[in-house]
């Protein structure tokens, strides 16, 4: 099963992945981004706007 995978030490806090998910999956809570993956469609659209890679949607539990 897909699903999406936050590498927090990679992750600026810079919201870019929030603004692009067309399903509003994504927020900002402070400095933490909270995924809510019943609303995730698994699309690709925020791991292609996160400037340094640290969203990616994965098979299973890898990370």
């Amino acid at each position: 099963m897909k699903r999406l995978a936050h590498n927090k030490s990679k992750c600026l806090q810079c919201a870019g992945c929030v603004g692009v998910c067309p399903k509003m999956a994504l927020d900002m809570y402070g400095l933490d981004l909270q995924i809510d993956n019943e609303k995730c469609i698994k699309c690709g659209i925020c791991t292609k706007a996160c400037p340094v890679g640290a969203l990616k949607i994965t098979e299973g539990g890898d990370a």
